[in-house]
């Protein structure tokens, strides 16, 4: 490392300044007011401005983005890698392992999709065994450079094809020079091509360590001899380079990196197909378009089934809907012009706070079948946990992250105070009852028999007519959100407790049993330990876990509980760290809502008083409003799924 860095920086602008965190943890040297004497200016890029710093006698500590890059970096989300210069110096050095990167396969921003060998061979469109001439840097922003680079190529190969792709994409032009050359201006994966190259021509030897550590054959232009392929990657990948982890920023080594990117690089490539939405608030979007970003952009919003289908029809793409806000029409018209279509749905490890009170979701689910609240139609959910065989790996996952989850007193909303049991009866059984919204689809359509909170009591009492009976009120029906409230001398005709805004984690751990209709709290008991009776037909019953009241609840195959939470945790929900604002694998999003639970403290709603009364005044006004609109919209009355 190039001695005498001094120990303080000073930024010259926006990208820097997001940047700071990373640039002192890679140098070891903080950042001061500009005016401190003996303080170096950290510049992006190298530019004219360090030719200024230079003539000023203070030379400048320059950042470049690194070669290796997560699809979702930015400057503001943070960066997997980053080049640091200093005195025309790499400052620092990062060893690399050939056999990883050549494993791992990852280029560049990573910004492109799946290339199977039909889509490689649509992509030659008929040349057979073309060169390929790797588009990167500042050939992919200039087209005027890109033009007067190919024609070198032509005089250089007369008589050979071409293929022009790069991991950036190619500049368009508006005429092909030749007809020996086909250009891609969408992003490749250059790895996929070249095993179907007679060779690779580079503008810059920087460019080659990927195709090098194929068996194809590596041209230059500048006519210069070819590096070693071990000194290749180190100049691209050593020499001046941090790694960070991509979601704490944290430095990591390359290796690690790697993976986390491949693995990023792997998630982002599952959006494989323009993503049109339905229905989605604008207060959720920011969330969903990181969701569902992919190879082809961020996904398009709309309100309406037929502005959707004219969308997907237009971009040959696929429609999400939000479950409970998808227009009546929009299925019909997807089957009639074989449109993709899928229902989106808050997952089970969601928030701390609630989505009435606009917190927004960490994590989705996205269902081809249905949706997992709704036993009318078999969702994906209950496909995944009738027919998967779960492999041990999976199973030992899942146990461990229920685990955590256990561990760490987590819930779906992470919302609650912590009550007094000390006046809690020790010699008689606890029996917890968590009310539920009236109106959710998950009790008018999955509870046929108890449909109300009072029902949902009376049978609670009349089936434990000696226990200690603990009545929860749903937090949107406490919060006077949605419909559902007992007056409270009529609960207490039932109940022995009203504990309304305690933890559910904290009751959970106190109760021995739960009577439920469909209430998610059934599921967080389960992974507790406790025993559950269910009266209506959620997704966690009729595999053999619980005690199902209601007629047809039996599925035909019996689960041990921890491939019931690798179905429900681990294959069916998508999960993003909702500070990173990049996906997330779930045991990530533990750390993450660990961290915003305890910072947030013990409340009853996650809200503060005044926002707590302007979402009342919200709920009363505005939202009757907002229905009307969207029954014009052609959305059928339903109202969001709670536990």
């Amino acid at each position: 490392m190039p001695p005498n860095l001094p120990p303080t920086l000073f930024s010259t602008g926006r990208t820097i300044r997001a940047l700071r965190g990373q640039t002192e943890r890679a140098t070891g040297s903080s950042f001061v007011a500009p005016w401190r004497s003996g303080s170096v200016p950290v510049l992006w890029g190298r530019n004219g401005l360090g030719r200024v710093a230079s003539r000023l006698g203070r030379p400048a500590l320059v950042v470049e983005p690194g070669p290796l890059l997560s699809p979702y970096d930015t400057p503001r989300t943070g960066l997997a890698s980053l080049r640091f210069t200093w005195r025309d110096a790499p400052f620092g050095e990062s060893p690399v392992d050939l056999a990883a990167l050549r494993a791992l396969r990852v280029f560049g921003r990573n910004r492109f999709g799946r290339l199977d060998a039909k889509a490689v061979s649509d992509l030659l469109g008929g040349l057979v065994a073309p060169s390929l001439v790797l588009v990167e840097d500042s050939l992919a922003r200039s087209p005027a450079r890109l033009g007067g680079y190919l024609q070198a190529v032509a005089r250089r190969f007369p008589d050979e094809d071409f293929v022009v792709a790069g991991s950036e994409g190619c500049p368009a032009f508006l005429k092909v020079p030749s007809p020996r050359l086909r250009i891609v201006s969408r992003p490749v994966d250059p790895w996929a091509l070249f095993p179907r190259v007679r060779r690779v021509l580079v503008s810059d030897w920087a460019f080659a360590c990927e195709a090098r550590l194929t068996d194809v054959e590596v041209v230059c232009l500048d006519g210069t001899e070819a590096p070693p392929a071990a000194e290749l990657a180190r100049r691209r990948y050593g020499a001046g380079l941090h790694y960070f982890d991509p979601w704490t920023q944290a430095p990591i080594p390359f290796v690690e990196c790697l993976d986390r990117v491949a693995w990023l690089r792997d998630r982002f490539a599952e959006n494989d197909r323009p993503t049109v939405l339905v229905g989605i608030s604008r207060w959720k979007r920011p969330a969903l378009d990181v969701f569902m970003r992919g190879p082809y952009g961020d996904p398009v919003h709309t309100m309406t089934a037929e502005d959707a289908v004219a969308d997907a029809l237009l971009r040959q793409g696929r429609i999400l809907a939000w479950a409970t806000r998808m227009p009546e029409r929009l299925p019909t018209l997807c089957a009639e012009e074989g449109i993709p279509l899928a229902r989106m749905e808050d997952g089970f490890l969601r928030s701390v706070g609630l989505g009435a009170s606009l917190q927004p979701g960490a994590s989705i689910v996205v269902d081809d079948r249905g949706i997992y609240y709704d036993p009318r139609t078999e969702s994906r959910l209950a496909l995944i946990l009738r027919d998967t065989t779960f492999t041990p790996e999976v199973v030992a996952r899942a146990r461990a992250l229920r685990e955590s989850v256990v561990a760490r007193r987590l819930s779906k909303y992470n919302v609650g105070l912590t009550g007094d049991a000390g006046t809690w009866p020790t010699d008689r059984r606890i029996v917890l009852v968590p009310g539920q919204v009236e109106d959710d689809a998950s009790v008018m359509h999955g509870s046929p028999v108890v449909r109300s909170n009072r029902a949902l009591l009376q049978a609670a009492r009349t089936r434990n007519p000696h226990a200690f009976l603990l009545y929860k009120p749903h937090p949107d029906v406490e919060a006077g959100f949605r419909p559902g409230a007992i007056p409270e001398d009529e609960a207490l005709g039932l109940a022995d407790r009203i504990v309304g805004g305690l933890s559910i984690v904290d009751l959970l751990d106190r109760a021995h049993h739960v009577e439920t209709m469909t209430s998610l709290a059934g599921f967080e008991a389960l992974i507790r330990g406790l025993t559950v009776a269910v009266h209506g037909r959620p997704f966690y019953a009729g595999w053999g876990l619980s005690e199902d009241l209601a007629p047809g609840a039996d599925r035909g195959r019996r689960l041990a509980l921890d491939e019931l939470v690798a179905g429900t945790l681990l294959l069916y929900p998508l999960y993003l760290d909702p500070v990173a604002m990049k996906p997330c694998s779930a045991e990530q999003l533990l750390d993450r809502l660990s961290a915003a639970r305890d910072a947030a403290g013990p409340t009853r709603l996650a809200l503060s008083g005044p926002a707590h009364l302007i979402m009342r005044a919200r709920y009363a006004v505005l939202n009757p409003l907002v229905r009307r609109l969207r029954r014009k919209r052609g959305v059928p009355r339903a109202e969001e799924p709670r536990r």
